[in-house]
């Protein structure tokens, strides 16, 4: 442990300093656990500049967990959720595995505009610094993000949406 002396410091200096914040934690694969996920991240990174981004990216990735593995098919599925407060906060959800291995859609792909999936982890790509998945369907995924702490969800440009009813 370093020897730091935070007399003469500010209370932001001593929370944005090394070592990383990092938290992890284990949520029942249901989907009503996605908002309780949403919500720690929005406590946790509550004033953050990125805090609405961040919240938005756990939403997906958990939503995802649930929706395309066996993470949320019931009989004791789980997903975990990783956050890293930092200046370029990691974001990650773990799940079970299952079919298909996660996959971000080409820039320009058409698909069905009322298909359900396909476009949200190509817009978590758009809005992060960097976006990845490793593990397999037979042990697990991981996906995660990197996003700017700096960045604002309202402040990107917006994107003309299609409403279809």
């Amino acid at each position: 442990m370093e020897d730091t002396k935070w007399a003469r410091t500010s209370a932001a200096e001593w929370l944005h300093s090394r070592p990383q914040m990092r938290w992890r934690r284990v949520f029942p694969g249901q989907a009503e656990q996605v908002p309780y996920a949403r919500k720690l991240a929005q406590d946790l990174f509550a004033g953050a500049p990125c805090e609405s981004l961040v919240a938005l990216a756990v939403s997906e990735l958990a939503g995802n967990a649930l929706r395309h593995s066996i993470s949320g098919a019931g009989n004791g599925g789980w997903f975990g959720l990783e956050l890293v407060y930092a200046k370029l906060v990691y974001v990650a959800v773990t799940d079970l595995g299952g079919e298909g291995i996660p996959t971000v859609l080409p820039e320009g792909y058409r698909s069905c505009p009322t298909r359900e999936n396909g476009r949200g982890l190509r817009m978590l790509y758009d809005l992060s610094v960097s976006l990845g998945v490793h593990g397999s369907s037979a042990l697990g995924h991981t996906v995660w993000v990197d996003l700017d702490f700096d960045t604002s969800l309202e402040d990107l440009p917006q994107q003309p949406m299609l409403l279809v009813s």
